[in-house]
């Protein structure tokens, strides 16, 4: 890491002239995340930006770089990109500060940033998709909602399936699935959440890691706000925050029209696939990658999972096989790690 540091500030440093400043004065490591991409702080004589190192065999800066241009010319607030290497994987970003709302949010602004969030999203389902994003299958579902298989059950807890308990998984997520692809489909950030999510210095909000941008169904970006693992809602707020987005100018008809509830069915199946996938993605991050700091997650996004999915027959047996086994499996398997 050091030569690939050093050879990200000396690009950093040759592109002074087209960016303005003199000088370097510091580069620092930003907080860690749940990717495979480092951030800095370049701090200049004129200002400071965000660097970002990824993978340059990966296309995922370019991705970043032309979805930062398309929410742009549709007047939603992302990181705009400053200057750009792909063959290195280096970027520079405009800085939005350190105003995480996952950091910031509290109980006396908790209504106005879930608000803000909201208003977000639908100005993301407002737009057109842009040419060659990504648009979600039910075969591309169930390969998320696989993750969770192999590395929470497989790899995390150890868990060795029965052929019956095997049958039971694939049968959840084919429900799952189904309902989710029988949504209306718009644009979707993928990872709306509320450490994605930056307050900035005028009070808008602005949207980081946009980089996974597809089209699916509608409530996945909806569940990751209302369904937020750190500030759980009751089942009145939800209904409070359905009924504030679905007056709001910019969602769509098909969406704004639906009873509330088709709307919680809608969020609850959502967040099944999304909570299967976290569940999967964050074991992933620890045995893989080698980062811990989200382990802590897993079990609130099992119980999200566990108490809605009770509610619908067709998840009967998955739900009691989520509560009577993989839930003691996996406490058990924390407390082995700490």
């Amino acid at each position: 890491m050091t030569q690939l540091k050093d050879d990200f500030l000396n690009w950093v440093i040759s592109e002074a002239y087209n960016l303005g400043f003199s000088e370097v004065e510091s580069l620092v490591p930003l907080r860690e995340q749940a990717s495979l991409r480092n951030y800095f702080r370049i701090k200049t004589d004129i200002g400071s930006y965000v660097g970002v190192i990824s993978d340059p065999k990966s296309d995922m800066n370019l991705v970043f770089t032309n979805y930062s241009k398309f929410f742009l010319e549709n007047n939603i607030k992302v990181p705009g990109v400053e200057a750009h290497n792909h063959k290195k994987g280096f970027l520079l970003l405009q800085d939005f500060g350190d105003k995480v709302l996952q950091l910031e949010i509290n109980t006396l602004n908790m209504d106005s940033f879930i608000q803000s969030a909201l208003k977000q999203i639908a100005l993301i389902q407002e737009c057109e998709s842009p040419r060659g994003v990504l648009e979600l299958s039910e075969r591309a579902l169930i390969d998320q909602m696989y993750l969770f298989e192999h590395w929470l059950l497989g790899e995390l807890i150890n868990f060795k399936l029965s052929e019956n308990e095997k049958k039971i998984i694939d049968n959840a997520y084919k429900v799952i699935s189904k309902e989710c692809m029988s949504q209306e489909q718009y644009l979707c950030h993928f990872d709306f959440e509320f450490r994605n999510l930056m307050l900035l210095d005028d009070g808008a909000i602005g949207i980081l890691d946009f980089q996974d941008l597809c089209k699916g169904p509608y409530a996945l970006d909806l569940v990751s706000i209302l369904k937020d693992i750190e500030n759980p809602l009751t089942n009145g707020q939800i209904q409070i925050y359905l009924n504030f987005f679905c007056k709001l100018a910019q969602v769509p008809k098909p969406i704004s029209r639906k009873a509330l509830s088709a709307l919680i069915r809608d969020i609850d199946f959502a967040g099944f696939q999304r909570q299967l996938r976290i569940l999967g993605t964050l074991s992933r991050l620890h045995i893989r990658d080698k980062k811990s700091f989200r382990l802590n997650d897993l079990i609130q996004t099992l119980d999200f999972l566990i108490d809605d999915s009770k509610k619908y027959h067709q998840l009967d047996e998955f739900n009691h096989l989520l509560m009577g086994k993989v839930k003691p499996k996996l406490i058990a398997a924390l407390k082995d790690i700490k």
